[in-house]
């Protein structure tokens, strides 16, 4: 008996204790809690892996906006304050050879020593000089007046053709500006080969001679141009005989113009831009048609090069100067007030034949 029921009470006991957590559990989702227990779910299973390269794409920030380029001042022509008269006694310039009229083998005139007699004028490497010029061709600065020059250093190595012609000398100032005063110009004539008909000397009528500028304009150089020119046998008036000059380049878009009626005072050209100019002088009379003269009409290219290092002998064009030459980056002349393009009667009067 007693084997018989003792089986019986131990499986109840342990149905009852298996039966609990069930029962237990069915009350916590009963009364809404529960979830809070539960353990998390499992991961996903990994993605797998593939043998094409992963692209990503990087993108760049916006770049910073970059202002717009300031134009470029304009170009102007302006006429500049005339550097002061040498004081007395004042300076000459004669050339001595060739004389007046001399006739010059034409296969001795390469070689053909031309000289110069300056007086009350001091001349050196850099600051004052004489400027010689040869058929209107660019000049050449002549720093040691006493040493003779040959005509071949006046034409680039070009022979001279034969026939008549024309050598004109006067004094400049460090800055290349022309001295205009009384006897400063000297005017000769000369023959090559043989002489020729002695009428219609050039150098006895109205004649312009260009000076400045000339060449290359390189760093500071191409700062404050100077354009400046003599006169000879003419006597600027308003009205009457005048010179006007006319500058083409980069950065003009009308050409700039100056009325010149009275001589004595130079023009100067500011705000140039890299590349090539063309400087025009023309002697005209008082209707403004061009007074005739081989001289009387000039045009000159010049080249600007901010970028490059000054070089004082690239102005002197076709002629090598000494590396001490001051040149064209010594500033000018502070400028007057003038309105441009036309500058009427601004420019200081002058006596007859181009000299004060």
């Amino acid at each position: 008996m007693l084997s018989l029921h003792r089986p019986r009470r131990f499986t109840v006991r342990v149905a009852s204790v298996l039966a609990l957590p069930a029962i237990g559990a069915a009350m916590l989702f009963a009364c809404g809690g529960g979830s809070d227990n539960l353990p998390p779910p499992p991961p996903p299973p990994p993605v797998p892996a593939t043998d094409a390269a992963t692209t990503v794409t990087t993108v760049a920030p916006p770049s910073p906006a970059v202002p717009p380029k300031a134009p470029a001042p304009p170009v102007t022509l302006t006429a500049g304050a005339a550097s002061p008269d040498p004081t007395a006694p004042l300076p000459t310039v004669a050339i001595t050879a060739p004389t007046k009229a001399q006739v010059i083998a034409g296969d001795k005139a390469a070689d053909f020593s031309v000289k110069l007699d300056v007086k009350h004028r001091q001349t050196a490497t850099g600051s004052n000089h004489v400027h010689l010029i040869l058929d209107n061709r660019p000049y050449k600065a002549i720093y040691d007046t006493k040493q003779p020059v040959k005509l071949s250093e006046l034409t680039g190595g070009e022979a001279l053709s034969e026939g008549r012609h024309v050598l004109v000398a006067f004094p400049s100032r460090a800055n290349h500006e022309s001295v205009k005063t009384k006897g400063a110009l000297s005017i000769v004539t000369f023959w090559v080969g043989k002489k020729g008909d002695a009428k219609d000397d050039p150098t006895k009528k109205p004649m312009l001679v260009f000076s400045r500028p000339k060449g290359e304009y390189k760093g500071e150089m191409a700062n404050h141009v100077l354009i400046d020119f003599y006169l000879a046998n003419v006597t600027l008036a308003e009205g009457k005989e005048h010179v006007n000059v006319t500058v083409t380049g980069p950065g003009i878009d009308k050409a700039l113009e100056a009325k010149v009626e009275k001589f004595g005072t130079p023009l100067y050209l500011d705000n140039l831009q890299n590349g090539s100019y063309d400087v025009k002088t023309e002697l005209v009379d008082g209707s403004n048609k061009l007074i005739k003269g081989p001289w009387n009409s000039t045009t000159r290219t010049i080249k600007i090069d901010h970028d490059a290092p000054a070089d004082v002998a690239a102005a002197h064009g076709d002629h090598a100067a000494p590396a001490a030459d001051a040149g064209a980056p010594k500033p000018g002349p502070a400028k007057v007030p003038a309105p441009p393009p036309t500058m009427t009667g601004a420019l200081p009067s002058m006596g007859g034949g181009g000299t004060k």
